[in-house]
């Protein structure tokens, strides 16, 4: 199926998606895949500021029809950098997520919830990552035949907040967000920004692993972990 859709028609899922996001006067709200609009019609019940973005060009011509007052932006949501928005909402395939969740390591958003697949933090390495990054709260399950057409895998409502991240977390995510450099140069080029260090300084504190050469995006799951525990040791 193109873009792995799978639309959710629960009325009753929807609401609670949307009660959920505690939407407040005045927040920016951003939809990922607005799909054929069942969750941006309870949205629009909430506030005015919505944007949508939507990849398909068939449902993005759909949704610009169905609602020509709210801001439809046909386009990857992978292609972002960054969400400036105060909360975050979506039905998420699994070709997305890993995606997605660099990005909001990147933003700064007071809350997001997403319908996802129920065992992606299962992941290890995602699941590693995230939980340094985010609180993350499970809510509800959802059942598959919740979705039209039905996915193979159940799914479940989470919520998402950033973490206040500590000195050696902070460090951690810099790294994190370095994807395509050398780790050496990650994490030498992470201590300069944060601490001021001079080039030879930041070299210093590269610790001793046998992976520095290896991009950061490459790292599996046992070498997040080492690094993890080497910069516990800086």
């Amino acid at each position: 199926m193109k873009f792995d859709q799978h639309f959710m028609t629960d009325r009753d899922l929807i609401c609670k998606i949307v009660d959920y996001l505690e939407i407040k006067e005045n927040e920016d709200i951003v939809e990922i895949g607005g799909g054929k609009g069942a969750l941006t019609e309870e949205l629009i019940k909430k506030t005015g500021k919505i944007t949508v973005i939507e990849i398909d060009i068939k449902l993005y011509q759909y949704l610009k029809d169905k609602f020509p007052d709210f801001d439809i932006i046909n386009d990857n949501i992978l292609h972002f950098y960054r969400l400036e928005y105060d909360k975050i909402v979506g039905n998420l395939p699994y070709s997305i997520i890993e995606g997605l969740m660099r990005i909001l390591v990147n933003s700064d958003f007071k809350l997001a919830v997403f319908s996802v697949p129920k065992d992606f933090m299962n992941v290890k390495l995602l699941g590693l990552l995230m939980n340094i990054f985010f609180e993350i709260e499970r809510l509800d399950i959802i059942p598959r035949k919740a979705f039209n057409p039905m996915p193979k895998v159940t799914s479940e409502i989470i919520r998402i907040k950033l973490r206040n991240l500590n000195e050696k977390e902070s460090i951690i995510k810099k790294i994190y967000l370095q994807s395509d450099k050398k780790l050496r140069n990650a994490i030498r080029d992470t201590h300069r920004q944060l601490y001021g260090l001079s080039k030879k300084h930041g070299e210093e504190k590269i610790p001793k692993l046998n992976f520095l050469n290896k991009k950061v995006y490459a790292l599996n799951f046992e070498e997040w972990r080492e690094l993890i525990d080497a910069v516990a040791g800086i």
